[in-house]
């Protein structure tokens, strides 16, 4: 018999008994929608919880901060140093995109008759579009750049009006970020000396708040960083130099201390090529002695968290479905007793065991497939439902052009459930299949 004639004849002997098949396809149907509904909401949980992550950051950055040691320390124990052969060892790590030692200094900052305060950091200018930094206005830094610097979209929020009326020091408002574009900020550094030095910065761009991590930072070629810190630690211990007459009384700093030698970066940006490298790389960094940390370090507990509740969740929507797949065993079962003259009469006129297996394992399958795509049409209309009630209440703070998705349906999910409701309707086929071909013809049509 061709597999058309088949498929035909099994959809026909379904429809005999419609209130039983439909209850049995009602039984895939609930089964199904709640395989895909519950594990819809452990990846959400990932995904929504990656998005509020990367707005503080990307996940495939890792900071790698300078380090130091204690005195008495075992050798075995210190942490390694950020300099350049440190940053030459960073970038050979299989995984990584690019490397920006960076050096960082702080100091008081005045745009017009505003004041306030400044963190600088230095970078490389070649790397910035590869370490996201995204520019919302204006233009990020060439490596021909002196003293021009981009800004985080809340620097503006540093500087404040020494004149604005009394009792609205405590007033906090979020400023324009465009009022520091194409303006001059000249920033007051000191050193160990208690020496002051004036650099006038010109902002040529204004970082996006997509990110959030640099949002508060003002980032500036690395080679006029390095002079600015060079000149703020002048007149500390180590390896700088001190005017004669002045030893005596000077701050002196433990010589492992971040940030004292010439030759060590304050901490550096790496960006890999993807959240799985990322995890890795920190991980490889730390075991080297580095001290690394990166957004994806906690990624891996929230995936942790949502996959024992997708083991959970999925596995009472698991228990649903074996609910169905008995009622579907029982209604091929009752199927078989109704038709026993019917499978004597196929046996008599020449039908295989082949065959008549086929038919009954088509029925049940078809069974599962009707089930699991209107299952799945149930799961998507649910998790519409879920996302835009139930997500609403939990993000109703938020912009909702960025709210997030509590159920999630990605297509592998969507074939998932598909394949497996077959499958399950395939093998709660078996058994009623195996029966109808074991039924003996002659004691059928005696008793039919």
């Amino acid at each position: 018999m061709k597999s058309y004639d088949l498929l035909v004849l099994a959809n026909r002997n379904l429809w005999r008994r419609k209130g039983r098949t439909i209850l049995t396809v009602l039984g895939v149907i609930i089964g199904t929608t709640a395989i895909v509904v519950m594990l819809s909401l452990g990846i959400g949980l990932v995904e929504s919880q990656k998005k509020q992550m990367e707005q503080w950051g990307s996940l495939n950055m890792i900071r790698v901060h300078q380090a130091y040691s204690y005195p008495g320390e075992p050798e075995e124990n210190k942490q390694r140093k950020l300099t350049d052969e440190a940053i030459e060892e960073i970038k050979a790590i299989e995984g990584v995109l690019a490397v920006s030692p960076a050096y960082e200094v702080g100091g008081e900052a005045k745009l017009g008759r505003k004041t306030g305060y400044l963190q600088l950091i230095g970078i490389d200018a070649a790397t910035m579009e590869l370490m996201d930094f995204n520019v919302e206005h204006g233009r990020i830094l060439n490596e021909n750049d002196q003293f021009n610097v981009v800004a985080g979209c809340r620097v503006i929020d540093n500087f404040h009006d020494p004149k604005q009326q009394p009792g609205r020091e405590m007033e906090w408002e979020q400023g324009d970020p465009l009022e520091l574009l194409d303006k001059r900020v000249a920033v007051t550094l000191m050193n160990q000396r208690q020496q002051k030095r004036i650099y006038s910065l010109n902002v040529v761009g204004i970082l996006s708040d997509k990110s959030m991590e640099y949002a508060w930072s003002v980032f500036a070629p690395i080679k006029e960083i390095k002079k600015m810190r060079d000149f703020t630690m002048q007149g500390m211990g180590g390896n700088h130099p001190v005017p004669p007459g002045k030893e005596v009384g000077l701050p002196q700093l433990p010589r492992d201390m971040p940030g004292q030698e010439d030759d060590q970066y304050s901490f550096a940006l790496v960006r890999t090529q993807d959240v799985s490298y990322a995890k890795y790389i920190s991980q490889e960094l730390r075991d080297r002695g580095f001290n690394a940390s990166s957004m994806a370090d906690n990624l891996e507990g929230i995936e942790n968290v949502a996959r024992q509740m997708q083991a959970v969740l999925g596995g009472i929507g698991a228990i649903t479905l074996l609910v169905a797949a008995i009622g579907i065993t029982n209604t091929m079962v009752m199927s078989i007793y109704e038709r026993t003259r019917e499978i004597a009469i196929m046996k008599v006129v020449g039908a295989s065991f082949a065959d008549i297996r086929t038919l009954f394992l088509a029925e049940s399958s078809l069974i599962g497939l009707m089930g699991g795509m209107l299952g799945i049409g149930l799961s998507y209309f649910l998790s519409y439902l879920l996302n835009k009630y139930v997500g609403a209440m939990m993000f109703s703070r938020m912009d909702p052009e960025n709210m997030f998705q509590i159920s999630l349906i990605p297509p592998w999910l969507v074939l998932f459930a598909l394949v497996f409701s077959m499958g399950i309707g395939l093998i709660a086929g078996l058994y009623p299949a195996n029966r109808a071909i074991k039924l003996d013809p002659i004691d059928a049509m005696r008793n039919s």
